[in-house]
């Protein structure tokens, strides 16, 4: 990027509101967009400030980016889940990753077997006691168990 602060990005102040943003935005997409200008850098300007938009729409990332220095901001939701996968993707076909993988799949199993266990005991007791509770139990244990399935599946 050329340049980082959003909010001179967009032409706005730091204390525009999100009226304010979402009319520059809008205007400046109008001008930028590679389908209306084609100059050769209007693509990666589009791109600028739609991400510029993106933060400075959303509250939540706009008061972090508002927080911290525009050097020091980087969007923390999409590292936190980028970071996970690449990581995952690094250690896939390792030694440590196929044991940490067989020791998921033995926890899965457990909890399975220990959901299995509660849904018998559960219809083994008298509908009456529980009434329509039953119905709600059995739906709850249920979808445990067919989430440890696609857990053990998934990994």
């Amino acid at each position: 990027m050329t340049e980082r602060d959003y909010h001179s990005l967009l032409g706005v102040a730091k204390t525009a509101s999100g009226d304010e943003i979402k009319e520059a935005y809008r205007k400046l997409a109008f001008e930028l967009h590679p389908d209306k200008n084609s100059s050769p850098d209007a693509e990666e300007r589009f791109k600028e400030i739609s991400n510029a938009y993106s933060v400075l729409s959303d509250p939540g990332k706009r008061a972090l980016y508002d927080g911290l220095d525009p050097e020091r901001y980087d969007d923390p939701w999409e590292e936190a889940f980028r970071y996970p996968q690449e990581r995952e993707a690094a250690t896939r076909g390792s030694k440590s990753y196929e044991a940490l993988r067989s020791a998921h799949r033995e926890e899965v199993i457990k909890t399975t077997v220990t959901l299995i266990f509660f849904l018998i005991l559960l219809n083994a007791i008298p509908s009456w006691v529980f009434g329509s509770w039953l119905i709600i139990f059995n739906a709850f244990f249920l979808l445990s168990i067919a989430i440890c399935i696609y857990e053990w599946f998934a990994v």
